[in-house]
């Protein structure tokens, strides 16, 4: 048994207004994709393939060390990683953990905690309980409070042992993640608990917060 990794960071980034894929997009000077791998190899992870924007490949593959990977993506996030998955050939029994490469702040750790649950379960995610009150909103007006008890937020990394993953994409549908097609089939996911400072990067207010905090872990 191995744990493996898949990126998917063909993502064009249109929310973040820089004019360029967003996995190339600079942190602490620095690609965010850079953050992303550096991450995953420190977490005991022993194979990657990234899913890059087709026509900077070339880029995406000058972030990587030998024995990695990468696959032009597709359209969506699940056809990316179905394309990373199939170059991943990882074999049954392995771990594959699945991390968006907007998401540079996730540490080895949790990474590692994330595919540890994995190991145990079958399939495991990251996520973070939601705080805020949440409101159900209805062309502008509340519509609903809704109870934020028993109410996460789900993030990156997500593992799956590779036979469950195989299945979950053999159902060729769109999903926002993979573990939404394994409650599809009816498998268990495991949650593991991460700080909120693994925040996916999505718009320029985001961004900018992460480089403050990459700016201070780097001091």
């Amino acid at each position: 048994m191995a744990w493996v990794a898949i990126v998917p960071a063909a993502g064009s980034g249109t929310r973040l207004r820089r004019g360029e894929p967003k996995a190339l997009v600079s942190l602490g000077g620095r690609p965010l994709l850079a953050a992303s791998l550096e991450m995953l190899r420190s977490s005991g992870v022993g194979r990657i393939v990234v899913a890059g924007p087709p026509e900077r490949l070339a880029d995406v593959r000058g972030l990587l060390l030998r024995g990695e990977e990468a696959v032009a993506g597709g359209d969506t996030r699940a056809e990316s990683v179905r394309r990373a998955f199939a170059c991943l050939a990882a074999a049954p029994g392995d771990v594959v953990c699945i991390h968006h490469a907007a998401r540079p702040l996730v540490t080895a750790p949790e990474a590692a905690e994330v595919m540890r649950a994995a190991e145990v379960s079958g399939a495991a995610i990251a996520a973070t309980p939601i705080v805020d009150t949440v409101k159900k909103v209805e062309k502008g007006r509340i519509a609903a409070t809704i109870d934020r008890a028993g109410l996460w937020a789900a993030a990156t990394p997500q593992a799956f042992r590779e036979e469950i993953l195989r299945r979950a994409l053999a159902l060729e549908e769109e999903a926002t993640d993979e573990a939404a097609l394994c409650e599809r089939l009816g498998i268990p996911v495991a949650i593991a608990p991460i700080s909120r400072l693994g925040f996916k990067i999505t718009t320029p207010e985001d961004l900018e917060l992460a480089e403050a905090i990459f700016a201070r872990r780097s001091a």
